[in-house]
């Protein structure tokens, strides 16, 4: 148990809580600023007489006998006092020297100019028989105005001249000459403290190239990179183009991985704005994301598209505190609806998702429900009283090799649950049912993936027995969305390897060959909303996702983001394909044709496996496995319904020794893909 303690505590006027402790440490801080501030104005007095001394020597030719004397005796006090109550009286004194600026030096000349002024009206009117000439004030205030600067600007070009010259330090090249990447190249250069030392500047304007920058040369585009990394010996990358497009950031990421240089980089601009960032420091810098390395570029999610689906609307969600169920919640949280209605069988999730979308809806519109979808009575009983407009299913097992493990679950929970969620759907009459699946689904090497196409052929048939057996419109439009891994999500490959880098490796890659096709987990909510819209009844929607990534090279950014060198600092370990994996992913199979929609880059499969007439009463055979708590049998029955993949499984299993064997990956991935 831990105990919070209030001794020696007090409280100040203001009402801030103070302890006691803290107090003498608060007025020795303060006493050495007031010693400092003390110290230079003392600095400021001597100088002042040094200066004034100066000027009446130098103008004294000329003068008779005794006059220089006489000058100083007369008015020297009175200089140096009246030079000390103007720094006094502008504050000068107390300016910092560490951090001075062409603002001290204007503050300088601001001072002297007025405290010669002052200086002459005050010696003309007190000894006007002396008839000091006006050169010496001249002059004075040419020499003080330089010393002062001096005193006040000396420690700052000492601290930037040292910090120049320093020759240690993690070697950088920065990426953008703008305003962005000159202020970030200030701020490292300037700062002696700083342990990143830019030797380089690369800009795509050859407007930049040749010129030199805080004493760092501007030395070519994005395509001498490498060149440029290895000629001044870089060891990071750091991207300072805040306004850069996705495209952009790709090219200057493949560019920096081509160098296998470490990568960071600037938040984009409406992430700086978002902030309230004033100036962009290198506390600003960041390592990339994975959006930022997506082979294509990201959709733009549209809010009022998703309010033209559940603005004003009563929507359910299951699988509400899961990756995808929460951040679908909150893209329609931000559109509006009536009620939000989160689903969930693991209280912790749904605490945390409902405790985020009260904060967000006004009170009673976000509502929990912690029920399983296998409890039908419970999910028709929330279906009649709630009345919902839209269903999204979101609730799933999802994690691949777990499911390879209990393949019994995957049918219970993915196949059976989504039928009977579906069923219960139709007989309330909710006017859309959104499935999500996986890409998985397409030629499934493991259950998980066959219990996702068994959904999916589950809504299909539903949606068109509706359609045969009704008057007009069915009541409830099923439709179904694919896509592939979702990037971030729990479980997602790449929180595995930024868990594995971030312990020191090794990273385990499956197959230097494996790739997966890969999207942001708004992407996937917003493939999710526009599917509801487009939805007829029966369709696939599939995102069109541009190439597939390979893991391998995803797994060396990674450490390349981390600030780490692929199999130097952290080693890639090659484990083979585990049951159920397969090298490459599908978005279609063979027996399925795409076709475009209204919405850009969206498409609708249609089509399917032959042996998928009616797949609801297979289903319901299946159930009566589980039922029977024959495992065995349920397997063997899936085998029999789909004969290839039983095949493909045979072919795993008879795979030679040793092919799965671990080892080390080499140098680079490129080429195996």
């Amino acid at each position: 148990m831990h105990t919070l303690s209030f001794e020696g505590a007090t409280r100040e006027k203001s009402g801030r809580i103070v302890h006691a402790k803290d107090r003498p440490a608060r007025r020795g801080r303060i006493g050495d600023a007031l010693d400092g501030s003390l110290l230079v104005l003392l600095g400021e007095g001597c100088l002042a007489a040094g200066s004034y001394t100066l000027a009446v020597l130098l103008t004294a030719q000329g003068r008779p006998a005794g006059w220089t004397s006489e000058i100083l005796r007369m008015t020297l006090g009175i200089a140096v006092v009246s030079r000390l109550g103007t720094s006094l009286g502008w504050n000068l004194y107390r300016r910092s020297l560490r951090y001075a600026s062409t603002l001290d030096f204007i503050a300088i000349a601001k001072v002297v100019g007025l405290g010669s002024i002052f200086l002459c009206l005050l010696v003309e009117g007190l000894f006007r028989g002396l008839r000091v000439p006006g050169e010496v004030f001249v002059v004075d205030a040419l020499v003080l105005l330089i010393l002062w600067a001096g005193l006040h600007l000396g420690p700052r070009v000492w601290t930037v001249r040292r910090s120049a010259l320093r020759k240690h330090g993690r070697r950088v090249v920065i990426v953008g000459a703008g305003d962005a990447g000159t202020a970030l190249l200030k701020e490292l250069v300037l700062d002696s403290t700083s342990y990143l030392r830019p030797v380089a500047l690369i800009d795509d304007d050859p407007r930049h190239w040749g010129r030199t920058l805080y004493d760092v040369p501007v030395m070519g585009g994005t395509r001498d990179l490498a060149g440029v990394a290895a000629e001044k010996g870089a060891e990071e990358v750091l991207i300072c183009i805040p306004s850069a497009t996705r495209r952009q950031m790709r090219h200057i990421l493949n560019a920096s991985r081509q160098a296998n240089l470490p990568v960071r980089s600037l938040p984009s601009l409406p992430e700086l704005i978002r902030g309230g960032a004033e100036a962009v420091s290198r506390r600003d810098l960041r390592s990339p994301r994975i959006e930022d390395i997506l082979q294509r570029d990201e959709i733009r999610v549209d809010v009022e598209e998703a309010r033209k689906v559940v603005g004003g609307k009563t929507v359910l969600v299951t699988g509400a505190g899961g990756s995808i169920g929460t951040e679908l919640c909150r893209q329609i949280a931000a559109a509006g609806p009536r009620k939000l209605l989160l689903v969930d069988k693991s209280e912790n999730s749904l605490f945390y998702v409902n405790l985020e979308l009260s904060e967000r809806l006004p009170n009673g519109a976000a509502k929990p429900f912690l029920v399983d979808i296998l409890d039908a009575p419970r999910i028709r009983q929330i279906l009649r009283s709630e009345r919902p407009d839209t269903v999204f299913h979101a609730a799933a097992y999802k994690h691949v090799a777990m499911l390879e493990l209990h393949p019994e679950e995957a049918v219970r929970n993915n196949v059976v649950g989504t039928l009977r969620l579906a069923q219960a759907a139709l007989e309330c009459r909710v006017g859309r049912f959104v499935n999500i699946s996986t890409d998985k689904a397409v030629n499934p090497r493991s259950y998980m993936g066959l219990s996702k196409k068994l959904s999916e052929l589950c809504i299909r048939e539903l949606s068109a027995r509706t359609k045969e057996g009704g008057n007009g419109a069915p009541p409830t439009k099923f439709s179904s969305v694919r896509f592939g891994n979702v990037a971030g999500s729990t479980g997602s490959v790449l929180r595995l390897f930024w868990d594995q880098i971030q312990r020191g490796g090794p990273v385990r890659v499956t197959d230097p060959r494996a790739t997966r096709y890969f999207m942001s987990v708004p992407e996937a909510v917003h493939l999710i909303l526009r599917a509801a819209t487009l939805g007829r009844g029966g369709e696939t929607f599939v995102l069109d996702m541009g190439e597939p990534i390979n893991i391998c090279e995803i797994a060396r950014t990674m450490m390349l983001f981390a600030g780490l060198r692929p199999n130097e600092d952290v080693r890639i370990e090659f484990t083979g394909l585990k049951h159920g994996e397969k090298t490459t992913e599908e978005l279609w199979g063979e027996d399925e044709k795409p076709s475009p929609t209204e919405s850009d880059r969206i498409l609708a499969v249609r089509g399917g496996h032959t042996r998928t007439h009616n797949v609801i009463e297979k289903i319901l055979r299946m159930e009566q496995f589980l039922k029977a708590h024959d495992r065995d049998g349920l397997v063997r029955y899936i085998g029999e319904i789909f004969p290839d993949f039983a095949a493909s499984r045979v072919s795993e299993v008879c795979q030679p020794p040793g092919a799965a064997t671990p080892h080390v990956a080499p140098a680079s991935c490129e080429g195996v893909a």
